[in-house]
């Protein structure tokens, strides 16, 4: 097909650079920024919108997570809905040890309650609770953590439990967690919860309500921070799952068996909001291109993208402008029908292609509704005498065979 550059009042290089006006989060560096020295076994730093990894080291390394595991039972709490039903904790939630928030058996407390000990105090015998209150049983529980991890593909992902307790079949990775988080960030019932610093909950039996204070310490140090998860245990190490939103952009990051999770993680998200910026590429709002309209009342017909293509790219990397797939229609053209499309270069070197979708009608000129109506005489006139010749054939073919006969 031919290419070409987009023929717009306001070319797509004008839409692109209009638009990054807006994204920009800071100015841009004369030379790119090395990443930072990081001391841990893996890491990874993703956008989300884009799933764009902009930094990995070890990121596919099977390892224990510890209770960034919890992750996945609070995406799977959520997606079940109404957490403000009540649930009775079971004896075998109570028992769960280490570190808790002292549910007792028998008790009954609010399913949300629960789910903000399991993510800001890390508690065990809640995720227990949780699990339980959303399966019926651990045991079931754990199969659909499995389930959902093969449909947000998380490929290297094996849980067998709820918590994170260390078991040496229960291992993943930095980038199925990374991919975790970007789910657990995702949904509105989630997000209010893994900010917080702290918060109290109801304590039946007691004079005072349970006081529940966030392990992620990256939340109470850095303002831009918004959870998500921490994780220890021997074998597992330091671990951390963190979020950070400056400028209307989030960054995700998950770091394991840190010797300082949080001044790792703190480090690579800055390195990601300084060297990095978010553009349109392509936007519905402001890419338009004109496309040439043959046999029409006009000539040309504006037509807008079909949708918005995103990309992050290094601040010392401009981008380049869409090209133009189709460039020629016929008419008649209706307002919403795909006319063309548009082609670019992604930042991780594919190329992709979006619909240019027409603005308004372009009837067909009454020149050509003449022509066609001509062409479409004669060739129904040609049939026609096909037709007469055909059986004119046929007639004198019968009647010479019958003076044959005689």
């Amino acid at each position: 097909m031919p290419h070409g550059r987009v023929g717009v009042s306001q070319g797509a290089a004008g839409a692109t650079l209009a638009l990054c006006a807006l994204l920009v989060a800071a100015p841009c560096r004369a030379q790119d920024m090395p990443p930072p020295q990081l001391e841990c076994a893996a890491a990874i730093l993703i956008d989300p919108e884009t799933r764009q990894v902009l930094y990995e080291h070890n990121a596919d390394e099977q390892r224990p997570v510890a209770s960034l595991t919890k992750m996945m039972m609070a995406l799977l709490v959520a997606e079940s809905g109404d957490l403000d039903r009540t649930i009775v904790v079971s004896s075998r939630a109570a028992a769960v040890g280490e570190t808790t928030m002292h549910l007792a058996a028998g008790e009954e407390i609010k399913l949300r309650h629960v789910l903000t000990g399991a993510m800001l105090a890390s508690a065990n015998d809640a995720a227990t609770a949780c699990a339980e209150s959303v399966a019926g049983s651990v045991e079931a529980f754990v199969d659909l953590m499995n389930r959902r991890a093969v449909e947000l593909g998380m490929a290297r992902t094996n849980f067998v439990n709820p918590h994170g307790l260390h078991d040496d079949s229960h291992l993943s990775t930095a980038r199925d967690m990374a991919i975790l988080g970007l789910h657990v960030m995702g949904r509105p019932e989630l997000r209010p919860i893994v900010r917080l610093r702290e918060a109290t909950v109801p304590w039946p039996g007691r004079a005072g309500d349970r006081k529940l204070v966030n392990r992620n310490q990256l939340v109470e140090r850095w303002d831009a921070c918004d959870g998500i998860k921490t994780g220890y245990t021997r074998q597992a190490g330091r671990c951390l799952a963190a979020s950070a939103y400056v400028d209307g952009w989030r960054l995700v990051c998950v770091v394991l068996d840190a010797k300082d999770a949080w001044m790792d993680s703190q480090m690579l998200l800055q390195w990601g909001f300084n060297s990095y910026y978010k553009v349109a590429l392509v936007s519905r709002e402001v890419t338009r291109a004109s496309i040439e309209v043959r046999r029409g009342v006009r000539d040309a017909v504006d037509a807008r993208a079909a949708e918005d293509v995103i990309a992050v790219l290094p601040r010392t990397r401009q981008p380049e402008d869409p090209m133009l797939l189709d460039h020629v229609c016929d008419a008649p053209v209706r307002a919403g029908q795909v006319i063309g499309g548009l082609g670019m270069a992604m930042p991780d070197g594919t190329t992709r292609s979006v619909d240019l979708i027409a603005l308004e009608d372009v009837p067909r000129s009454p020149w050509a509704i003449i022509i066609d109506e001509q062409w479409s005489l004669g060739a129904m006139a040609a049939v026609l005498a096909l037709a007469v010749g055909v059986l004119a054939h046929g007639a004198l073919a019968e009647a010479v065979g019958a003076r044959r006969g005689r």
